[in-house]
């Protein structure tokens, strides 16, 4: 299919009643995801087209309603949804779910302009964002977060051996994959023993983002104009959220990333920082394993230049001797 096309469902039912003409397609990241930016009567404006299968509509409406739910308390830096003539908060045509919402200001720029008080304005919008749902549906259960890295992390122990006989087309690609082994050996083991420590505790669970990362927070100055691509959102522990985004926005500076931590927990104190410091350390380690089964294993393709995708993978890779020798309250 035309990646450009638009089907005329979307047309009559979304575009049209908003007055909203698409003038640009915007690259969508790593997502299957398709962007464009549209002229509207609201002003500019966001269509996106999801992929049928993430998010499934059930969980989409799940996602708006949190969405509705956190500009409803003041957080202006969530989009805000444009119904269709029906109004409803998406349109399905072609294998799509399709949403426009308000295009949000600002530049994800975070990592070439870091700063204190940036760091502040994203961990403490993020923090607004997990008490307002915190307020609304709240279940108490075993964190699916963990779980997930449970089950990753066995499987990739366990493909240890298969890893070291792995051959590559291209030298990085060998030192990546040996890298990555190295650390599977040595770190996994223990993060997996931390990890079955808490498997069966149970945490109360809200709304998360669960894709929360530099390039998803938009900046205006040093304020937060805006939090994009919600896809991922469900329901899950926050410390899953403060994690990520710590992880990106300070991969290398353990006194910033405490400093965002104490940011956070100035607005919400109920996140355990030990347990933000085990999810990094294992987001790190697995997001590492999962760039060699994305482009060696599967040779996944990705609308972005392979030694970006390189240079990811090796970012990741570079902050796991410092995570691996500290703590949360040491160095």
């Amino acid at each position: 299919m035309d990646p450009y096309f638009i089907p005329q469902t979307v047309w009559q039912e979304l575009l049209e009643p908003n007055s909203a003409v698409p003038h640009k397609r915007i690259a969508g990241g790593l997502s299957a995801a398709r962007i464009w930016q549209c002229h509207s009567k609201h002003g500019p404006a966001c269509l996106r087209a999801w992929p049928l299968d993430h998010p499934r509509p059930a969980l989409l409406q799940q996602i708006h309603q949190a969405m509705l739910q956190a500009r409803q308390a003041g957080q202006n830096f969530v989009p805000r949804l444009y119904r269709s003539s029906r109004q409803q908060s998406f349109v399905g045509g072609c294998d799509a779910l399709w949403e426009l919402t308000e295009w949000m200001p600002g530049a994800a720029n975070y990592l070439e302009e870091p700063s204190e008080p940036r760091l502040r304005a994203a961990l403490q919008a993020l923090a607004h964002l997990h008490v307002v749902w915190a307020e609304g549906t709240t279940t108490t259960a075993c964190s699916p977060t963990v779980q997930h890295r449970l089950q990753t992390l066995h499987w990739w122990l366990a493909q240890c051996d298969m890893l070291a006989r792995l051959e590559t087309r291209h030298p990085l690609e060998q030192v990546l994959v040996a890298d990555t082994r190295h650390y599977l050996m040595h770190l996994g083991p223990g993060l997996l023993s931390e990890l079955q420590a808490g498997q069966h505790r149970p945490l109360p669970l809200h709304f998360v983002l669960r894709d929360i990362w530099s390039d998803h927070v938009l900046f205006s100055g040093h304020m937060v104009s805006g939090i994009i691509d919600w896809g991922a959102a469900r329901q899950d522990e926050p410390a899953t959220d403060v994690a990520r985004l710590l992880g990106s926005l300070e991969p290398y500076d353990r006194d910033r990333w405490r400093r965002g931590l104490a940011f956070y927990r100035e607005i919400n104190p109920a996140v355990d920082p030990a347990r933000v410091h085990l999810l990094d350390r294992a987001a790190a380690l697995l997001s590492a394993a999962q760039w060699l089964q994305w482009l060696v294993l599967e040779q996944r393709p990705f609308n972005a230049p392979r030694d970006t995708l390189l240079n990811r993978w090796q970012r990741l890779l570079a902050r796991l001797p410092a995570l691996s020798d500290c703590t949360v309250d040491g160095g």
